[in-house]
């Protein structure tokens, strides 16, 4: 199995994940690669443009004989066996359920839930965020977000082009993530998610420190001492 790291990113990337990016890569490169028909290849694309971003760094990867697109966003953490882990899940989409880097702090794995009258017309519609905190394992949903995501290559051949887009829904933009699992399920190919590993995934956010964050009694204890 040949697979295709690809990092879309702006400009520049975060320490922490270059760290974790580097421990993943030597691990693989020493292990997995080490045995026949097996391969590692690296993408990554900077801009601004998400889905054009991931559009383009999975026609490289499949133009260069990939079997599998690794998505990893230059914003996560994960662990240096994130490779093994998602493949030995042999299913062709699965993903982490990272949360979001901002609060309140929300999973980003989704489920469609659909409500239809007594003809089969849709009235209403909601997405619900799924909870990973106790469970283990993979679990079928509509769509994950693709901060740390395998997809298998037959998934591009089966998915009609473009794979990666946005739109508006109800509540504001759907992303080029979920728009690929809608177009995916559309297609007949399920959606995973990897609650196991999900509980090792970090999202490196930005905060801005002010007075307000300064503790009662915090300078006093520094200043005497304790």
């Amino acid at each position: 199995m040949i697979v295709g790291a690809c990092v879309p990113a702006r400009d520049e990337v975060h320490t922490s994940f270059a760290f974790d990016f580097a421990k993943m890569v030597g691990r693989d490169s020493r292990n997995r690669c080490s045995k026949e028909g097996n391969g590692l290849k690296l993408y990554t694309m900077a801009g601004t443009l998400i889905f054009d971003q991931r559009e383009k760094l999975v026609d490289a990867a499949l133009a260069e004989g990939c079997d599998a697109v690794l998505f990893i966003d230059s914003d996560m953490r994960f662990p240096s066996d994130t490779i093994d882990i998602l493949l030995s899940r042999d299913v062709p989409i699965v993903g982490v359920n990272a949360v979001t880097r901002r609060k309140p702090t929300l999973p980003t794995a989704l489920n469609l839930q659909i409500e239809k009258d007594e003809n089969g017309k849709i009235i209403r519609h909601a997405w619900h965020k799924i909870d990973s905190m106790d469970k283990e394992g993979i679990e079928p949903v509509t769509a994950v977000g693709f901060g740390v995501v395998m997809i298998r290559k037959e998934v591009f051949e089966k998915v009609p082009k473009p794979w990666f887009d946005v739109g508006w829904g109800s509540k504001g933009i759907i992303g080029e993530d979920v728009h690929f699992c809608i177009k995916a399920l559309d297609a007949g190919i399920q959606t995973y998610v990897d609650h196991s590993l999900s509980k090792h995934i970090g999202h490196i956010g930005t905060y801005e420190y002010r007075w307000d964050d300064v503790e009662e009694g915090a300078i006093e204890a520094h200043n005497n001492g304790k």
